[in-house]
């Protein structure tokens, strides 16, 4: 039995096609959709249906579900007379719970669907042309409909032989431009798209207004210029939708908005038949092109279709680059984000935050791993595991993923910076310490104490002065490394995860501390090693494994902590090799 057979049964109108990218895992054998209709394919752990006609989606279970509903778009208005120009058509209204939605609005809120339900989907249809015989408004695009949602239709562009209105959308969709008989707009009634935009010109030199697009006005971006659309990858890649049409111009085409707006017409003194504005295209609810009269041929452009898309995952929850790995979904956060569960669960994490910045020059202690947080395998300073999370369905965590600090740059500056914190809901792990580094010239003074943090940075060489390592931040990580007064030749290691930085010798620069290894993800890895200390010896300066830089020394040059690991920076290096390492945020629940 083929695959479409086996997964949804005798329906020929139903398609299944893989549509896997980059950081999303593959698939494993036999899985399967949990609902019908539309167009349906897989990046997974997500299933997306795609409908670019109007159907019924029907959930074999009760789902939450991500959604687009872009309406039809307007089509572009046509003026009455030789040299008149018509008004573009407004976008159809935009709205979305992923990456962006029209009108400026915050996103939409996903869905609850009840099993075995039956939910109407209509796609709204573009406004068709002005028609010959006179100038005439255009014609606005119809709604669209997912379950509860309604995207309104974009606004008809102005024309006509006594008003140039642009004509509304309603409640929500784009405003068409006006035509050069009047200066009056089509508004978005809501927020699902933009107002359209004003024409501009007399008879020589006009320019019908732009169609309002789903992410700005039209003539935002010049006048007769469609506004653009909005940028949703809900299918697994950016499309942009919602693009306003053109107005028509004297001389020469101007481009819709991005998003699916046609360009509007060009007339010039004596236009020939047939130069009509360009439609907008198909299921991304562009509007038209407007026109101008000349020729009874010379229609506006129509306005595009619209489309719907619903999604949802195979995991119980949405954010960050989705795995599977045994008995468990895992969301990785290499940047910041949100973690939305679809059901109320309960979590394991790792939290690790960014790494502190390596001291200056030859000299400078290592930059302390940031801290680190955990329910899995081992957490920071020998402490006893973190308690899992109890996260409420529906429900926005706020993941902040810690840049690592900055390595000092100049002798005068001495200090880099901590790295930045990690948070993940209640939980929050510290950037790790910045080393200090001597300070040359008048005097050869010392910096002072490596930095407190996550874990502490190391103390950089005192000439002559006792500097102790930064200060540990308890059950996240290890104190730094202190330098050696009676050397000037070496400096302290960043603390780790896992131990404290080493002090410094008259003869060994001091290594960075030790990180942790977590099996959170389905392998074991190192996170929150220590920045080795940097100094004029010939060994010494190791990076704690886990990701810190190494320590500058005669046989080797300082190196920055490794992005995603928590890794102190290496001391003695000169701010662009010295650097903390970023962290990384990991959620885990049971599948």
């Amino acid at each position: 039995m083929s695959l479409p057979s086996r997964l949804l049964g005798a329906n020929p109108s139903v398609q299944v096609s893989s549509l896997l990218t980059g950081a999303i895992a593959t698939p494993s054998a036999g899985v399967r959709p949990l609902a019908l209709g539309g167009t349906i394919s897989i990046d997974y752990p997500a299933f997306i249906h795609t409908f670019t006609a109007s159907g019924t989606f029907v959930p074999s279970q009760d789902l939450i579900v991500d959604y687009l509903v872009v309406a039809g778009g307007g089509s572009g208005g046509r003026e009455s007379y030789v040299s008149g120009t018509g008004g573009g058509g407004g976008a159809g209204g935009v709205r979305s719970t992923v990456d962006a939605t029209g009108g400026g609005a915050s996103l939409e809120s996903p869905l609850l669907l009840s099993k075995n339900t039956s939910y109407t989907v209509t796609v709204g249809a573009g406004g068709s042309s002005a028609g010959a015989g006179g100038g005439s408004i255009g014609n606005t695009g119809s709604d669209s409909v997912f379950s509860i949602i309604t995207s309104k239709g974009g606004g008809a562009g102005g024309g006509g032989a006594s008003s140039g209105v642009g004509a509304s959308g309603g409640a929500g969709g784009s405003g068409g431009g006006s035509g050069n008989s009047s200066n009056n707009i089509g508004f978005a009634m809501g927020k699902q798209g933009f107002n359209g935009g004003q024409q501009s010109g007399g008879s020589s030199s006009a320019i019908g207004g732009g169609g309002g697009g789903a992410g700005e006005a039209g003539n935002t971006d010049g006048t007769g210029h469609g506004g653009d659309g909005v940028s949703v990858s809900i299918t697994g890649s950016a499309v942009t939708y919602g693009g306003g049409g053109s107005g028509a111009q004297f001389n020469s085409a101007i481009a819709g908005g991005t998003g699916g707006g046609g360009a509007g017409a060009i007339y010039g003194n004596n236009p020939p038949a047939g130069v009509a504005g360009v439609a907008g295209t198909a299921n991304t609810g562009g509007g038209g092109g407007g026109a101008q009269n000349g020729s009874e041929s010379n229609l506006s452009g129509a306005g595009g279709s619209g489309i719907v898309v619903v999604r949802y995952s195979l995991a119980k929850a949405k954010g960050g680059t989705i795995t599977k790995s045994g008995g468990f979904w895992v969301h990785t956060f290499t940047s910041s984000g949100t973690f939305i569960p679809y059901q109320n669960i309960t979590a394991d994490y790792l939290v690790v935050a960014g790494g502190g910045g390596g001291g200056y020059a030859n000299k400078g202690g290592g930059g302390g791993a940031g801290g680190l947080r955990s329910t899995v395998t081992a957490t920071g300073d020998d402490g006893g595991l973190e308690l899992p999370l109890s996260l409420t369905a529906s429900s926005s965590y706020t993941v902040t993923v810690g840049g690592g600090g900055a390595g000092a740059v100049t002798v005068d500056t001495n200090v880099g910076t901590n790295g930045s914190n990690s948070v993940f809901s209640t939980i929050t792990s510290t950037g790790g310490g910045y080393g200090t580094s001597a300070r040359s010239g008048a005097g050869n003074t010392s910096a002072g104490n490596g930095a407190a943090g996550g874990s502490g940075g190391g103390a950089g060489v005192g000439f002559g002065v006792s500097n102790v390592g930064g200060a540990k931040t308890a059950f996240q990580g290890f104190n730094g490394g202190a330098n050696n007064a009676g050397s000037d030749t070496a400096a302290g290691g960043g603390g780790g995860a896992g131990a404290v930085g080493a002090n410094a010798t008259s003869s060994v620069q001091g290594a960075g501390g030790a990180g942790v290894s977590v099996e959170i993800s389905g392998t074991s890895a190192t996170y929150a090693g220590g920045g080795g200390g940097g100094g004029d010896l010939n060994s010494g300066g190791a990076g704690g494994v886990g990701g810190g830089g190494n320590g500058r020394s005669n046989n080797q040059s300082a190196t920055s902590g490794t992005a995603n690991t928590g890794g102190g920076g290496g001391g003695g290096g000169t701010g662009s090799n010295n650097n903390g390492g970023s962290g990384i945020v990991i959620i885990r629940y049971a599948a």
